[in-house]
């Protein structure tokens, strides 16, 4: 396995270079050493995947709802081709080993993205990546998270299932938590037009992150929305 993926540094190398007009990506320096589900033996994918990893998190800054978050058409262009280098990176890794569960999360949480960016069919792309590497490790939570997030931005009769893998992920967890669900759930409980529930969770996530401005906006339309009657 690691001679097949020594050939298959060697294409990232060039896909990296042209995403990079011909630069070279580099590792920062304090990057953890290891990659969750990866042999931490295997540096060469670790490495891959850091630098991965770390483009997936910087397009979040745009795609982690749906739609997208742009302040210009240019802007908009801009994130799609970083979006496209990473996911030809993420599927090249993937056609290598499909069996490997993590290069499936990677590759479905890329299509989540592209689905928020309105690319055709990243969704049910998204939708089978995710899955597959369930069937592959039934407890992993960041695909049971980001299958959440994929059916939280799609119509509101896919919320029941959202709800199902959110509270998969906090019974994998336990007895930590995780804002971020908490958060997903307030916004499930409002999918399903459950306004109480929905208020009480949002509450509970603002006794965990009472600085987010977006939260106390959605809490503040919620209570205007009950109290109205709609």
């Amino acid at each position: 396995m690691t001679q097949r993926f020594v050939a298959i540094a060697a294409r990232l190398v060039l896909v990296v270079m042209v995403a990079a007009g011909g630069g070279c990506a580099s590792r920062v320096s304090d990057k953890p050493p290891q990659v969750a589900g990866i042999d931490p033996s295997d540096v060469q994918l670790t490495d891959v995947l850091l630098d991965l990893d770390a483009e997936i998190e910087a397009l979040e800054v745009w795609l982690s709802n749906y739609p997208g978050h742009f302040d210009s058409l240019e802007e908009r262009s801009f994130v799609t081709v970083r979006w496209r280098n990473a996911l030809e990176r993420a599927e090249v890794l993937l056609n290598v080993d499909l069996q490997n569960p993590e290069l499936f999360a990677r590759v479905g949480n890329l299509y989540r993205q592209g689905h928020n960016l309105d690319v055709p069919e990243a969704a049910g792309s998204s939708y089978s990546a995710l899955n597959q590497c369930i069937m592959l490790e039934h407890d992993h939570v960041e695909c049971h998270f980001d299958l959440a997030r994929l059916l939280l931005a799609s119509p509101p009769r896919f919320a029941t299932r959202a709800e199902h893998h959110l509270h998969r992920v906090r019974a994998l967890i336990e007895p930590d938590s995780r804002p971020e669900v908490e958060a997903a759930l307030a916004h499930v409980y409002f999918a399903q037009g459950r306004r109480s529930a929905a208020l009480r969770q949002i509450d509970h996530y603002l006794s965990l992150q009472p600085e987010d401005l977006k939260a106390q906006r959605f809490r503040n339309a919620l209570l205007i929305e009950m109290q109205s009657g709609r």
